[in-house]
């Protein structure tokens, strides 16, 4: 782990902590002029917060879930798949959360009039997303270059795994897990997460380092957000 003093927590060693200094120290030099918040600031200031924070909650749930499945499997008894479960759940709800928080401080930046001017209603508070946002700055030639790394972002594999198992544990169900068995024979050997598919979500089959990866992909589009907004709010 690793100590942002500009949070004073620790954060995981994957996460963009420079990066994320960086992008504060400029949007406090524009969205802070002469020491006033700015109506962008009121919106960015609780959005920019939750980035790391929700960051670090998925990061420290999917260890937990993690911990618990090389230890018991898939759960000695209800209790473990009831851990296991909530730890699962977290993960995914608190990384989508990281992602799209990152994406309504972009926009609430991005409405200053020194940076794009975009609205930033609360109509548009209420619908902000990654997707959205793209759609908003699109037409901003000085934001070429987060409209790059969102487009990347919404149009990404990963990304589809992230808000659709997060959107199937919300309030669906939870995963279905496949038990396997034999009779007369060793017990076939199966990945750890294994999981059947849903009317929302495809079959899951995949071990703990796949999982970890999952992880590591989250850190480096947040690094990608970041140094593209700090770049846009660096921007004349």
């Amino acid at each position: 782990m690793t100590f942002c003093a500009e949070l004073c927590i620790e954060l995981p060693d994957n996460f963009p902590v420079a990066e994320f200094v960086a992008f504060m120290a400029e949007a406090r030099r524009v969205l802070l002029p002469g020491g006033s918040k700015s109506e962008a600031w009121k919106e960015f200031a609780g959005a920019s917060n939750l980035i790391a924070w929700r960051y670090r909650a998925s990061f420290d749930a999917w260890r937990e879930h993690r911990i618990s499945i090389q230890a018991h499997g898939g759960g000695r008894n209800h209790e473990d798949v009831y851990q296991q479960e909530r730890a699962l759940f977290l993960a995914f709800a608190a990384g989508v959360s990281s992602i799209e928080s990152a994406a309504y401080a972009l926009a609430a930046a991005a409405s200053h009039a020194t940076v794009c001017g975009i609205a930033f209603t609360s109509k548009e508070q209420r619908a902000c997303s990654p997707s959205r946002l793209l759609t908003w700055l699109s037409p901003y030639a000085k934001a070429a270059a987060l409209v790059a790394a969102l487009h990347a972002l919404v149009n990404a594999s990963e990304w589809a795994i992230w808000v659709n198992l997060r959107n199937r544990m919300t309030h669906r169900s939870n995963l279905p897990r496949r038990h396997f068995a034999s009779v007369g024979a060793p017990a076939p050997q199966v990945n750890p997460l294994n999981y059947a598919p849903t009317s929302s979500t495809p079959e899951v089959d995949a071990d703990l380092d796949d999982w970890d990866a999952l992880h590591q992909w989250l850190a480096h589009q947040l690094r990608a957000l970041l140094v593209s907004g700090t770049e846009l709010l660096r921007e004349p």
